[in-house]
């Protein structure tokens, strides 16, 4: 019996849904920036160039990749399309066909400009195209169709224009230089003439796992190399970065282990083809929102979780074994009265701004004066909100409502404001909490969290490369590295023990006094660096005025 149902597709609304995936200026560049870099002839180093033009609500992508010709741009705007290099057997991202779609995320206009042996083509897609299309098609606007660019080098040119969302440089450089660690070639990516820098944590132990025989029948003969770095690693670089086939980065994985205890000291990488076999078809064992997170439903992906995750928790025990020897060591010993001094001093120190910056009332907010600067109250209608889970009502910073007392997972805590594994002296830009956790940040001023507890100080061996210490949020403590040269150095004067505690004084306090800063831009970002300046300044004029105890010791 024939039927005279199909089913159809809307193009335009296809376009705009599968816009939706890249929601950020960021997001939306890697697509692009991905392709340039895997779209290359041979022995060819890929060059990509991004400029990013903030007036002009503009962004541009240049590479030296293969280019298009006018059948090379159906397929490009050809939605859901297979993709070329896999036709042919070369693993690849684009197997979901979306990317073209990548620009109308954030901007209204998508210029394509490429040369293909010898000849230009130049094509346009607007927004408003998209819009009045009847949904069979969307027109795609030839400027240029063949024109002879004899001598000019293959290459494409991506321009998305009327950008609508807040366009920064910073965000770009960031994603580019996390997914970049994972090539293993060396390409070049500059973004406004900035150097896009391939950064790799130095591993302290490299060990190599094969899964089990049940394991290998799904997986196949591949191995995970699993790496335990000397400091705590900012969440880009934590887990194992999964890969099918060279440069081919669909995921990474951390099977929960970076909650625990050094955790956040691991990473790696597995090749799995097994993840693009077809006859697993049409499970996808990735996402398609380039979120680099697996599929949990997918058969491979199920063998894969527990191999990574079992192999991590190997080595996580080995660094708990070595911890608890390292922890009684001579140097902690020896500074352990000392420690407690300056906990003292900071905690209550940390209570006494608590309290200042909570109790100036339920309906107005602290505003810090800066230098030269009246001090004052002004009423913020931001600091009025309604708690997300609907219990409580208070103030964005917790007073006159539930407080909140738990760490925002992959996010900052209620003391210090950049991000889970900020660095010391060069602290780290703020992560941002994981949108799928138990605890979210508030939209609009409601994610202001309360100081609750003390914080800790604590020792560890990080290396002569790191900085004097490392400010660890979610556990609100301040670990100084003993293997600073200025630490080490300070330890071996003769005969000079005071001289060495004053040292540890100093690091203590200058990280609690960045700490609080920190807190201040997480409470108010509308803060400028004259805040920033007077808040480290004050604290640590008032931790000082309390430490003349110490000296007497």
């Amino acid at each position: 019996m024939n039927s005279n149902l199909v089913v159809k597709s809307h193009v335009g609304r296809d376009i705009l849904q599968s816009a939706q995936l890249f929601k950020t200026p960021e997001a939306a560049v890697w697509e692009y920036v991905v392709n340039s870099l895997q779209y290359v002839k041979p022995n060819v180093v890929p060059h990509v160039r991004v400029t990013v033009d903030v007036p002009g609500k503009k962004i541009t992508i240049e590479d030296n990749g293969f280019g298009m010709d006018r059948e090379d741009l159906q397929h490009f705007f050809t939605m859901h399309g297979e993709n070329q290099q896999r036709r042919v057997g070369v693993p690849g991202r684009g197997k979901f066909g979306t990317g073209k779609s990548a620009a109308y995320g954030i901007g209204s206009s998508l210029m394509v400009s490429t040369t293909k042996d010898g000849k230009r083509q130049t094509v346009e897609l607007t927004r408003k195209a998209i819009d009045s299309s009847d949904g069979t098609s969307v027109p795609v606007e030839f400027i240029e169709d063949n024109v002879d660019a004899s001598g000019n080098p293959n290459g494409t040119t991506v321009t998305i224009s009327g950008i609508s969302v807040r366009l920064a440089k910073e965000p770009i450089v960031a994603l580019i230089e996390r997914h970049l660690s994972a090539f293993q070639g060396s390409p070049i990516v500059t973004v406004n003439g900035r150097l896009c820098e391939i950064v790799r944590p130095k591993p302290a132990i490299t060990k190599v796992f094969k899964p089990t025989p049940a394991q290998a029948a799904v997986l196949g003969d591949i191995e995970l190399t699993a790496m335990a770095a000397t400091v705590p690693l900012e969440d880009i670089h934590r887990g194992v970065q999964i890969t099918i086939g060279t440069d081919n980065l669909v995921a990474v994985e951390t099977a929960g282990v970076d909650a625990k205890e050094y955790g956040k000291l691991l990473f790696g990488h597995i090749d799995c083809p097994a993840l693009d076999d077809a006859k697993y078809d049409p499970v996808a064992a990735y996402t398609n929102d380039r979120s680099m997170k697996l599929n949990p439903a997918h058969p491979v992906v199920q063998a894969l979780i527990p191999f990574i995750g079992a192999s991590l928790e190997q080595l996580r025990q080995e660094l708990v074994e070595e911890g608890r020897k390292a922890k009684a060591d001579a140097d902690r010993k020896r500074l352990k009265e000392t420690t407690n001094k300056i906990e003292e001093i900071l905690n209550t120190d940390l209570k006494d701004f608590r309290e200042q910056i909570e109790g100036m009332g339920n309906n107005t907010r602290r505003r810090t004066p800066i230098a030269g600067e009246s001090g004052g109250d002004e009423e913020d209608p931001t600091d009025k909100v309604v708690d997300p889970k609907g219990t409580k009502a208070g103030r964005a910073d917790g007073v006159g409502g539930e407080s909140i007392d738990k760490p925002v997972p992959g996010g900052s805590t209620q003391c210090g404001g950049s991000g889970g594994n900020s660095g010391g002296d060069n602290a780290s830009p703020a992560a941002e909490a994981d949108p799928g956790g138990d605890e979210k940040i508030a939209p609009a001023g409601a994610g202001h969290r309360r100081l609750r507890g003390g914080l800790s100080i604590d020792y560890d061996h990080y290396g002569a490369d790191y900085d004097r210490y490392h400010w660890e949020q979610e556990e609100r403590k301040i670990i100084i590295n003993l293997d600073h040269p200025v630490v080490k150095a300070a330890k071996a004067l003769p005969d000079d023990e005071a001289t060495y505690r004053r040292l540890i004084y100093e690091i203590a306090f200058t990280a609690y006094a960045v700490a609080l800063a920190d807190l201040q831009f997480e409470r108010d970002p509308a803060l400028n660096s004259s805040d920033a300046t007077y808040e480290i300044r004050h604290a640590l004029r008032r931790v000082w005025a309390h430490a003349g105890a110490l000296y007497a010791v």
